[in-house]
C-alpha cells in the first residue's frame, strides 16, 4: 500500500465511521504520513494520525486506536476552540506543522480550509516560530520542575524521556521541521548534528542514561518491551495512560517500529520508545495482572530504571541538575536556528 491508497481508505473510514462522531465538524492528517511522497510505500506496522475536530468547546482530547483494513488508525478527538482562529493554530506547536500541508480528509463547515491556507502562507514567519519554540520552552521547564522534585525513580525515568521529546520539540519547531513522537530522539540528532553540537546529542543520551546500550541491549529491553505488551493487552480493565494504545492490532506499531530504528543504526535513541512503553505496559499489569505475575513485570522496569542510573534520591538529584544545564544549551541552539530561519524568511519576501 502506498501513501495515497493510504489516505484514501483513512478518509473512507471518516466518512463511514468519524461523521457520526457527535458534533463532528472536519478531520485532517497529523505526523509523518503528511511528508511522505504519495506514491512512496507506506509500512503499515506505522500508524496514520489524524484528528476529528468536534463542536463542543469544552471538549477535553480523547485518543483512539483503530483498526481498519490493515491500517493502524490513531485519532483524537480535538475540541473545534483549539481551530478558532488561524493565529491560535500558528501559535500551536501541536497544529501548525500539521495544518500547513494539505492533509485535510473532511471539511463538511468550511472550516479547515481557510485556515490551511493561512497556516501555510504564514508558519514561517519570525513571530509564529517564536511563539511556537516558546510554547515548547515552557513545556521543557515544567518537566524541569517535576523532576527536581522527585525522589521516585519510574517518575525520573519518564520525566527526563519527556524533556528530551520536548527538546526534540523545540528543536523541530527552531527549524521548521515536523515534529515526532517515536523517532524524536533522531530528530534531534540530526537537528544538533547540523548545527554543529554532536555533544549535546550524546548528552541527552548521557542524561537519559542510554548512551553506554549495544544494540543486544536494546533489542533485550525491546523483547522485555514486547512480552510485558502482549500480557497487558491480554489483562488491562483499569484505566491506566497510554491505555488505548493496549490492543493487540497496535503491537506492530510498538515492536516493528522499534526494530526499524535498530536496524538503521538508532539503538540508543530507539530506547524513548522501548521504556515508554514498557512503563505503559507495567502499569497496566500492576493494576491487573494476577499477583504472582505482577514482579516478574516490575523487575523488568526496574532493571531498566537501574540501567538509567535512577535507583537513589542522589543519583535523581544529580540528573535534575545535569537535565538543567543540557536544556539550557539546547535552548541556546534553538534559539539561534530560529533566529537564523526568520532571517531567512524575512530575505525571502
Amino acid at each position: 500500500m502506498n501513501v495515497k491508497q493510504v489516505i484514501e481508505q483513512t478518509t473512507a473510514w471518516v466518512e463511514q465511521q468519524g461523521r457520526r462522531i457527535p458534533g463532528f465538524c472536519g478531520a485532517h492528517l497529523m505526523g509523518g504520513l503528511l511528508t511522505m511522497p504519495h506514491d512512496a510505500p507506506f509500512p503499515t506496522y506505522r500508524d496514520v494520525d489524524f484528528n476529528i475536530v468536534v463542536r463542543e468547546e469544552t471538549h477535553a482530547a480523547e485518543t483512539h486506536d483503530v483498526a481498519y483494513n490493515g491500517l493502524i488508525l490513531e485519532y483524537s478527538m480535538v475540541s473545534i476552540a483549539r481551530y478558532r482562529s488561524p493565529e491560535d493554530v500558528l501559535a500551536n506547536p501541536e497544529l501548525a506543522a500539521n495544518l500547513a500541508v494539505n492533509g485535510i480528509l473532511a471539511d463538511p463547515h468550511g472550516i479547515l480550509a481557510p485556515l490551511h491556507q493561512t497556516v501555510t502562507q504564514q508558519y514561517a514567519q519570525r513571530r509564529w516560530v517564536l511563539a511556537r519554540c516558546g510554547y515548547e520552552q515552557q513545556v521543557v521547564m515544567q518537566t524541569l520542575e517535576g523532576l527536581c522534585h522527585t525522589a521516585s525513580p519510574p517518575e525520573a525515568a519518564w520525566l527526563l524521556s519527556s524533556m528530551a521529546l520536548f527538546l526534540a520539540g523545540l528543536l523541530a519547531e527552531a527549524s521548521l521541521r515536523p515534529p515526532t513522537h517515536r523517532r524524536c530522539l533522531v530528530l534531534l540528532r540530526d537537528v544538533l548534528h547540523a548545527a554543529g553540537r554532536r555533544d549535546l546529542h550524546e548528552a541527552t543520551l548521557q542524561l537519559l542514561g542510554w548512551a553506554h546500550l549495544r544494540r543486544a541491549e536494546v533489542e533485550a529491553y525491546l523483547d522485555d518491551c514486547a512480552l510485558a505488551f502482549d500480557r497487558a493487552v491480554a489483562v488491562t480493565r483499569t484505566p491506566v495512560p497510554f491505555q488505548f494504545k493496549l490492543k493487540p492490532h497496535v503491537r506492530p506499531y510498538i515492536i516493528a517500529g522499534a526494530q526499524e530504528m535498530i536496524d538503521q543504526g538508532y539503538h540508543r535513541e530507539a530506547m524513548f520508545w522501548i521504556s515508554g512503553f514498557l512503563m505503559f505496559a507495567n502499569s497496566a499489569l500492576q493494576a491487573d495482572a494476577p499477583d504472582a505475575e505482577k514482579p516478574r513485570f516490575q523487575a523488568m522496569l526496574d532493571r531498566l530504571v537501574a540501567a538509567m542510573g535512577l535507583s537513589t534520591p542522589a543519583a535523581i538529584a544529580g540528573r535534575a541538575r545535569e537535565a538543567e544545564v543540557l536544556a539550557d544549551a539546547v535552548v541556546a541552539v534553538a534559539d539561534a536556528l530560529a533566529q537564523q530561519h526568520a532571517a531567512e524568511t524575512l530575505l525571502a519576501v
